[in-house]
């Protein structure tokens, strides 16, 4: 009977404690009650996600996030670093196709009663391996949560656990580059890299998390050896200079004047923000030296220029920019703007020379890439657009034939010409032909300039004839 009384009491007692803290002996303090509130975001935000918190004790408590991705929910938790798991839910994909989610994770510290937020992202799935991996090295686990979230942190420029993103889209034209709007792209970059690479936004997530599990940086090796997304080998590099490439490419792709746009307001410090992610030191990288900045600059290069040319015509060439922007390529004829498009590599220019006075005319075109990247290309173009003017000199009568000449004046100057068939000898200034027997009526010079003008001429000729004397 005592025995049964104490097996209840102990019954009764665990219940009584539970949501407890003991303080002085004999007396049990009831946890206050805080809050947690989230935002759950893969390839965009995961709606319907089911999501779990735990502690030191278990489950804290479960949800599910709403259709932008949001949860909150109340916790009673001692002081302690607790984790926050993401199952399922689906995001909208390209073409706002449904994609289904797979688990994210993330830690967040926790005081008891109070109030945390936390992003749970592939990011921080990522930081909660590396955590996992520091803790198996025997760090407690407030230590290894520090060591593994101030390892990306250094990478980052910001928290990814406490910070807020702002996706793509969501800011305003005159907001500055906060490190929401930071997150947010570089969540958008992620996405984009693993899809250039063949690969899903939750594959790659899988992909960096077990490659941080594995020895605690980011260096393309996992417990099964060399990793791979799609066919890029991953290591330190491909993770630096990859996420600045995508990530510029996702702000160039953002509308035009929007906070997160190439160009935009953050245009400048959205370039020197993808610098600090390629060149990034931190121990994420373990002891992987950066890489040198890119020396390429934008390179502009034209197809050559043709020396004379007439009518409409087309002036081309390509660019290349180094983080693969879209260019603003603009023409002037004469200091004159005359065209601009937007390229990224090759691009072309309708010119119309018949508004262009016959001569030389200085041709100049300028490159921009949405980060503020130029370069620059001058040349000379010469427009003729005058067919030759011709008249003849010389008319003499020889045997089997006659001995025709003449004179010429063109611009660009005569380059070939014919006499009823027979190809004319072009000096300069004169032209000239041996014309067989029967002599033509009438007799039809034909001339070519260099800018590819032709004109025909028709004469009657005879024996004592001359009809187009020059002066």
């Amino acid at each position: 009977m005592k025995i049964q009384k104490l097996a209840r009491w102990v019954s009764a007692a665990g219940i009584a404690l539970s949501g407890c803290q003991l303080g002085n002996p004999g007396t049990a303090v009831a946890l206050p009650t805080g809050s947690l509130t989230g935002y759950v975001v893969s390839g965009g935000p995961v709606a319907g996600a089911s999501v779990s918190v735990l502690g030191p004790g278990g489950v804290l408590g479960t949800t599910r996030t709403d259709d932008s991705g949001r949860f909150s929910l109340p916790v009673q938790s001692l002081d302690a670093t607790i984790e926050v798991v993401a199952n399922g839910g689906s995001y909208a994909g390209a073409g706002g196709a449904n994609v289904a989610s797979g688990v994210l994770r993330a830690a967040v510290p926790y005081q008891a009663g109070g109030a945390a937020s936390v992003a749970v992202t592939p990011i921080t799935t990522a930081v909660v391996a590396a955590e996992g991996y520091f803790q198996g090295q025997g760090l407690g686990a407030g230590a290894a949560y520090a060591r593994a979230d101030g390892a990306f942190a250094d990478w980052l420029g910001f928290d990814p656990e406490t910070v807020g993103p702002v996706l793509p889209g969501d800011g305003g034209a005159t907001q500055t580059l906060t490190a929401g709007l930071r997150y947010g792209l570089v969540l958008a970059a992620f996405s984009r890299w693993a899809h250039e690479n063949g690969s899903r936004t939750q594959a790659a997530t899988s992909l960096m998390a077990g490659d941080v599990a594995y020895d605690g940086i980011l260096n393309g090796v996992g417990a099964a050896g060399a990793l791979t997304l799609g066919s890029l080998a991953l290591s330190a590099d491909a993770y630096r200079q990859g996420l600045a490439d995508a990530l510029l490419q996702a702000a160039a792709s953002a509308p035009a004047g929007s906070a997160d746009a190439l160009p935009g307001p953050n245009a400048a410090a959205l370039l020197a923000y993808a610098r600090a992610l390629t060149t990034s030191t931190s121990p994420i990288f373990g002891s992987a030296a950066p890489p040198a900045l890119a020396s390429g600059a934008l390179t502009l290069s034209m197809a050559p220029l043709p020396a004379w040319t007439h009518g409409t015509i087309t002036v081309g060439g390509s660019v290349t920019d180094p983080y693969g922007l879209p260019v603003t390529v603009a023409i002037a004829v004469d200091q004159q703007q005359y065209q601009t498009v937007t390229a990224t590599s090759a691009f072309g220019f309708s010119i119309d020379t018949n508004a262009l006075s016959d001569g030389l005319h200085t041709l100049s075109v300028s490159a921009q890439d949405a980060a503020g990247g130029q370069a620059s290309y001058e040349g000379s173009l010469g427009v003729d657009n005058t067919p030759p003017q011709a008249c003849v000199t010389v008319f003499q009568p020889v045997v089997n034939g006659a001995l025709v000449a003449g004179r010429w004046q063109d611009i660009s100057g005569v380059t070939a010409g014919t006499a009823d068939g027979t190809a004319l000898t072009i000096s300069p200034g004169v032209w000239e032909a041996d014309v067989p027997a029967p002599l033509p009526s009438p007799f039809v010079l034909s001339l070519t300039d260099a800018a590819g003008n032709q004109r025909s001429y028709s004469w009657a000729l005879g024996v004592g004839s001359n009809p187009a004397p020059c002066s």
